[in-house]
């Protein structure tokens, strides 16, 4: 019987030692988002008025379920939960799920940070991601006063803090087109020939950067240079380097009349022949294959383009004194002189990626 009751004895300590605790009988469970980098997701850089989608993956690689979990967003108001495959979900071992956060930022410049956070009814069974990201995009609007008051205005993009004397050209100018990159603020002086330039604050202004053009109107910027149109009944494009240096007043010579508008994009330089010819104009950004009659058009002004079209003013159509906005595909094909109706003799013409 003793023998009996040392083996009952060793039996019964074997099996307590092959048992967990009290509690740990399925292991805890833990929680972790992905995609994650120490415990973070940076949205980025994103454009005001546009938005960034990211999906979420929620896992539980710990030895039990969650019970049923709830998710939380808290924060910038600027991102929001759209998709939560989660809340109310109990998430077993080796288990995931998905919760979709979108990114809208309302102010260029202006950081957000936001909390994506998971629970259940075990202390264990939670976690937590910080999202952050910063608005992108313009923070100014500028234009040229002409021909009275020969100045280039400023205001907030959405329009507060209004200055027109932003940067007061002195001398006999008439800035007439104004363009913008990540740095400086440049104008065209029609009655000067020459091409203005300014820091983007107003400060180091420079009303003669670029010297020797003819009655300059249009001018456009890119990631390499300075355009602008020389006017006149034989006008040229002229070219420059963003420091004002290798300037080519003929970089394109078109059989062209009165060019006006001139715009950019990563492959083409487009520009508007107005008043006796009424075309849109191209050439590759070497200035090669150039094609003065690329789109017909009516007394055209401003141009401008995005990834898939080409706008431009028609001052009159057909003589009416009320004129259009046209548009084309990038390739010139499916040309529409009337895509926009009721103008009054347009100029500038202008498109945001909407």
């Amino acid at each position: 019987m003793q023998r009996l009751n040392r083996t009952i004895g060793a039996l019964a300590a074997a099996v307590a030692l092959l048992m967990p605790a009290a509690g740990q009988a399925e292991g805890e469970p833990s929680l972790a988002f992905t995609p994650s980098t120490n415990g973070a997701y940076d949205y980025g850089t994103v454009v005001v008025c546009q938005t960034a989608s990211q999906t979420f993956t929620l896992t539980n690689s710990g030895g039990s379920a969650t019970a049923a979990l709830t998710v939380a967003l808290t924060g910038s108001a600027a991102f929001t939960k759209t998709a939560d495959a989660c809340t109310a979900t109990s998430l077993g071992p080796g288990k995931s799920c998905s919760v979709t956060v979108v990114y809208s930022p309302t102010a260029a410049g202006q950081s957000d940070t936001a909390t994506l956070a998971a629970s259940g009814r075990k202390a264990a069974a939670s976690t937590s991601l910080t999202l952050t990201g910063t608005g992108g995009g313009p923070l100014h609007i500028y234009w040229g006063h002409s021909p009275f008051m020969p100045e280039i205005g400023r205001a907030d993009i959405d329009g507060q803090n209004v200055d027109q004397s932003f940067i007061d050209i002195v001398g006999p100018s008439e800035p007439v087109w104004v363009a913008v990159d990540s740095s400086h603020i440049y104008w065209t002086n029609f009655g000067t020939g020459e091409i203005g330039r300014a820091d983007l604050n107003g400060g180091g202004v420079n009303q003669s950067f670029i010297t020797g053009a003819s009655s300059p109107s249009g001018v456009a910027v890119d990631s390499g240079h300075i355009y602008w149109t020389n006017s006149g009944f034989n006008g040229t494009i002229g070219r420059a380097d963003l420091n004002g240096g290798d300037v080519n007043q003929t970089f394109i010579i078109p059989p062209a009349s009165f060019p006006y508008g001139v715009t950019v994009d990563s492959g083409h330089i487009y520009w508007t022949n107005g008043l006796v010819v009424g075309t849109i104009g191209r050439a590759d950004l070497d200035g090669q294959n150039a094609d003065p009659s690329f789109i017909p058009a009516f007394s055209p002004r401003g141009v401008a383009v995005d990834s898939c079209h080409i706008y431009w003013a028609n001052e009159n159509f057909n003589g009416d004194i009320h004129g259009t906005i046209g548009r084309a595909d990038l390739n010139g094909q499916n040309v529409n002189q009337s895509f926009i109706t009721g103008a009054i003799v347009p100029e500038g013409v202008a498109v945001d990626p909407n």
